[in-house]
């Protein structure tokens, strides 16, 4: 669970802001509220995030999603670190970009954070957090202007059982491009494993083209998923009554043989399956405007594909479409669908949540994840207006960018206005009582028109 984001300096963010999902004092929806292992911290289930187009919403996300992909991925040796410093200033060229997690793992709550510019981290710091007001450090990384990494363990590092000379070498020969985090997980040091553990498999970003990389692959082998599915699209009355793989010729789904032999053999595009024999099966999952494929070799070792169909119904007779031919907002679910099933202490950040969406739809979304069990959170940029309302959310879970006329994005939740119970929040923001919202010039001139 995400506790608290904060970012400077990167994109619009110019200043230190900071997001979080921290309860306010309302007393509404107590069932959006979830302990965390610190008795005196607990965070929202969901947040959704409004602001006019170019205010920032995007960039808050695209702040995360690099952070992550900093940190799970890592630089190849002397790969320019791709931080997008604030460029409506000259000065924040020159001043490092700063991110910064708050959040559960393995049962602890962590404060993991790095300052980075193009060409190395300045800092890097890892702390386990025990109260609200108490905390102690595993790590503490500063770098001096060659680039030189000083590198502090606490002792709660030094006495937890790991070899206190393998730490040490191990911080010796982290790059200046690189995330000591990241060569921590990459040397198997189980100390830093849970933390990193949440970057890669718990914190998950949906933009607004993404896939969901696995649904192929679930519906293939899973007949409880398939049959959830399908139930799903059924209740957004999309008309679709069954999802299904079905086989077809790898020379017919238009990508080269070879590159598909390649992608099949290539752990970071391949799954694997356990095959019920104590062996894995390595499939390729295939997701594109035309088709979402399924790749594998049979026993013979050819290779074997299958699509994704969904099925309707007419006149008591089966009519299977490809995917790509329904519709945006039927392909948009399906990517949304793993968000409400079978997920567990995962964090779905979900940019532009209403694309291709009828506002019905988006508010049954949110209601229907609000009404799941679990310890999942979402946090969602949108326009969709409709959601601005008290018998849906708290207040603390509604906040809102707005961009200052020098270009600068900030941050602030509808909890800092106190509006009454009763208000008619989505009114009230419409008609700009909360801000963030677009304000329009008057220099438009039509074709025709004389300026």
């Amino acid at each position: 669970m995400l506790i608290r984001f904060t970012v400077e300096n990167f994109r619009s963010f110019a200043e230190e802001t900071v997001f979080s999902t921290l309860p306010g004092r309302a007393k509404k929806h107590a069932d959006h509220i979830i302990p965390t292992p610190v008795a005196d911290i607990a965070v929202l289930r969901a947040a959704v995030i409004y602001g006019a187009n170019a205010s920032g919403k995007s960039n808050l996300v695209r702040a995360i999603a690099f952070a992550r992909q900093f940190i799970v991925d890592g630089l190849r040796p002397k790969q320019p670190v791709p931080v997008e410093p604030f460029r409506l200033n000259a000065g924040s060229n020159f001043r490092p970009s700063r991110f910064e997690f708050e959040f559960v793992a393995g049962g602890q709550v962590y404060a993991y954070g790095f300052a980075a510019d193009r060409q190395r981290v300045h800092d890097e710091w890892l702390y386990v957090i025990r109260s609200a007001q108490s905390e102690y450090s595993l790590f503490q990384r500063i770098s001096d202007e060659k680039g030189v990494a000083q590198i502090t363990f606490g002792n709660a590092a030094v006495t937890s059982g790991t070899d206190r000379q393998f730490l040490d070498f191990v911080a010796r020969t982290v790059r200046p491009n690189q995330l000591l985090l990241t060569k921590m997980a990459e040397n198997n040091v189980d100390l830093f494993e849970p933390p990193y553990e949440w970057f890669r498999t718990a914190l998950t970003i949906i933009f607004p083209d993404s896939f969901a990389r696995s649904i192929q692959l679930r519906v293939h082998k899973d007949q409880r998923f398939s049959q959830a599915l399908a139930a799903f699209l059924q209740d957004m009355n999309t008309g679709i009554t069954e999802v299904c793989t079905t086989p077809v010729k790898p020379d017919e789904i238009d990508f080269p043989l070879d590159l598909l032999e390649y992608e099949l053999n290539t752990p970071e595009q391949s799954v694997e399956k356990n095959n019920g024999n104590g062996e894995a099966d390595k499939m390729l999952v295939l997701n594109g405007p035309n088709g979402r494929y399924l790749i594998h070799r049979d026993e013979a070792g050819a290779l074997r594909a299958y699509v994704l169909h969904t099925r309707h119904y007419a006149a008591g007779q089966p009519v299977d479409f490809q995917l790509a031919e329904e519709s945006d907002g039927t392909q948009r679910l399906f990517d949304l669908f793993p968000v409400l099933y079978g997920a567990t202490d995962r964090v779905f950040i979900i940019d532009e949540l209403e694309r291709s969406l009828h506002p019905n739809l988006v508010r049954h979304f949110i209601r229907q994840f609000l009404r799941s069990a679990g310890r999942n959170q979402l946090i969602v940029t949108t326009h969709e207006s409709t959601l601005l309302d008290l018998t849906l959310l708290r207040r603390d879970e509604i906040w809102f960018v707005e961009k200052s006329p020098s270009g600068v994005s900030a941050m602030y939740s509808l909890e800092a206005f106190k509006p009454r119970h009763d208000l008619d929040i989505r009114k009230g923001y419409l008609q700009g009582r909360f801000g963030a919202i677009p304000v329009f010039g008057s220099r438009l001139f039509l074709e025709g028109e004389e300026a």
